[in-house]
């Protein structure tokens, strides 16, 4: 039973490990894709550059790590399901749902603006979150 039990857990460890393993790879490579500079990600994140004036090349990348997830499709059109699938395990999917409601309408001008607006509608999502 103890065995039957520590391989459960080491395999929802290694699951866990994977899905961050692949998020990471797919930010390292739609960032290269894109050509999007450390300096565009440190200015953008430090509020030096503000959300209206963020470049296409970012944007697009945000729509490409979407894309990359499953998380979206081509045209610019979240994957509600698949978002849920990726976050399945309490107390995640009650927050992905949360957020998916309050951001999931959210477009832009095109896909890769959707996708950038939906990045930031979540951040702010969570950080509200985090507040409570």
């Amino acid at each position: 039973m103890k065995n039957k039990f520590a391989c459960i857990l080491l395999l929802s460890c290694l699951i866990s490990y994977l899905a961050a393993e692949s998020v990471e790879m797919a930010v390292s490579s739609c960032m290269t894709e894109n050509g999007v500079s450390e300096q565009e990600l440190s200015s953008l994140k430090s509020g030096d550059v503000k959300l209206e004036d963020v470049k296409d090349n970012v944007k697009c990348a945000s729509q490409c790590v979407f894309a990359k997830l499953g998380f979206m499709n081509s045209k610019g059109v979240l994957q509600n399901a698949k978002v849920l699938d990726f976050f399945k395990d309490e107390p995640l999917k009650g927050q992905a749902e949360k957020a998916l409601e309050a951001c999931g309408s959210v477009s832009g001008a095109n896909p890769c603006d959707t996708a950038f607006q939906i990045m930031v509608c979540l951040e702010k999502h969570v950080t509200e979150m985090m507040k409570m």
